[in-house]
């Protein structure tokens, strides 16, 4: 499955599983916020973000953020990047592009992976390798649809340029199986 060709999503899991390790990473998330809440803090901690977790937040928690139904999905972190290979079903006419539409609406094998790396409280996301269904895809229909489904939700989304790290984060290092988290 790390190649972006195969199947996507991790093997058929429990919902009770994936909903405890959802709630793992929010535990974690909340953390992070209540400690950039407390303007009396002076002590670094880290905390450490397992790829299952991941997995289970975007398929339980972040299910009614997403515009389209992920049917299954496997995030993989290696050092310095983080790939996700999924499947998902796209509805027809969601981009309003006939050409787009056509190539995307469906249930697909969606592979995307990106180098990131985050310091100083600043993040930066480079996209190296985008497949749908094993085919690689141009960047005009990534452009078209960052524009259509992300752009509306998050609208100074911009892949080419740094961001800055939310909720005082100060580092993220992506390693093998795990992103370790500086705040």
């Amino acid at each position: 499955m790390g190649s972006g060709s195969g199947t996507a999503g991790a093997p058929p899991f429990s919902i009770q599983a994936a909903a405890l390790s959802s709630a793992s990473l929010q535990s974690k998330i909340d953390k992070i916020k209540k400690a950039d809440a407390d303007k009396n803090r002076h002590q670094t901690e880290r905390v450490e973000v397992t790829e299952k977790e991941l997995e289970s937040y975007v398929l339980v928690s972040m299910k009614k953020d997403i515009p389209v139904k992920v049917e299954g999905l496997r995030v993989m972190l290696t050092p310095g990047a983080i790939a996700a290979d999924s499947r998902l079903t796209i509805p027809p006419d969601s981009t309003g592009n006939y050409i787009v539409d056509a190539l995307v609406s469906g249930t697909h094998s969606i592979y995307v992976k990106g180098n990131m790396r985050g310091s100083k409280g600043m993040g930066k996301f480079d996209l190296r390798d985008v497949k749908v269904d094993g085919i690689p895809v141009p960047n005009l229909i990534i452009d078209t649809l960052i524009k259509h489904y992300v752009k509306p939700k998050y609208p100074d989304v911009d892949l080419k340029q740094p961001f800055e790290l939310p909720w005082g984060i100060d580092e993220i290092v992506i390693g093998t199986g795990k992103a370790t988290i500086t705040y």
